[in-house]
């Protein structure tokens, strides 16, 4: 089974420090980037591209913010099934709420070290594809908010 993280995140550093980390905790798994929210629908519209296993999905983009990203992707059956977790600087509670409201699988706020990036993506990648992976973004969120 390919696995494939797809990253819409508009920050160039972010999405570079991401890559490593998954890199370092998962080597097998693939890696995209997009660097805006529609972006993620050229990503997924393009048939030669693989269908992500997981979408980590910035809120601050430029020409779609991750929440109308959000609300398009499962307003179209083609990817409604596609896990999504928000992925922001935000550590605001109500934004966690938003993102269960809106049928994410959760949020993780980003973290600043390294090392605890690590641990999160770890988390997150030992449950790609299951039914635990809510859990596991649930435990990766506490964690980045500790």
């Amino acid at each position: 089974m390919n696995q494939t993280i797809l990253l819409a995140d508009d920050d160039k550093d972010d999405a570079d420090i991401f890559q490593q980390a998954l890199r370092a905790v998962a080597p097998s798994i693939g890696f995209s980037h997009v660097d805006n929210g529609s972006g993620i629908f050229d990503y997924l519209n393009d048939e030669k591209n693989a269908r992500p296993s997981v979408i980590f999905l910035d809120l601050n983009m430029p020409e779609m913010n991750g929440w109308q990203c959000l609300a398009k992707i499962k307003n179209e059956k083609k990817f409604e099934s596609i896990p999504i977790i928000i992925y922001t600087t935000s550590s605001n509670p109500r934004e966690y709420e938003i993102a269960q409201d809106l049928d994410a699988h959760g949020l993780i706020t980003k973290p600043t070290d390294p090392k605890i990036l690590k641990k999160v993506l770890g988390i997150v990648t030992a449950q790609l594809e299951t039914k635990h992976l809510r859990e596991a973004v649930k435990e990766a969120y506490l964690m980045t908010r500790e």
